[in-house]
């Protein structure tokens, strides 16, 4: 299974590239790549769903590091989910 991700919006601020994504959930777990190489902070946000959804930046599902990627648990099939992330 995989997450369906869409990007929202793409922006420069600074020296730092913006990426805005909506998630769509199919699973519980999952890695979501984000388009930056590194992310150097982020947050995400849950506009809808029943779980208590986890987000961790420059790491893949299983947990081994991987940058430019969030890891995303907790999550419900069909929770939609922004993650906003600032890196290069």
């Amino acid at each position: 299974m995989a997450y369906t991700v869409s990007s929202n919006f793409g922006s420069v601020f600074g020296d730092k590239r913006i990426m805005g994504l909506r998630i769509t959930t199919d699973a519980a777990t999952q890695a979501v790549f984000t388009g930056l190489a590194n992310i150097d902070w982020g947050y995400g946000t849950p506009q809808s769903g029943a779980g208590h959804t986890k987000f961790v930046m420059n790491q893949l599902a299983s947990g081994t590091a991987s940058a430019g990627y969030v890891a995303i648990s907790g999550a419900t099939s069909g929770d939609i989910l922004f993650v906003t992330v600032f890196g290069r």
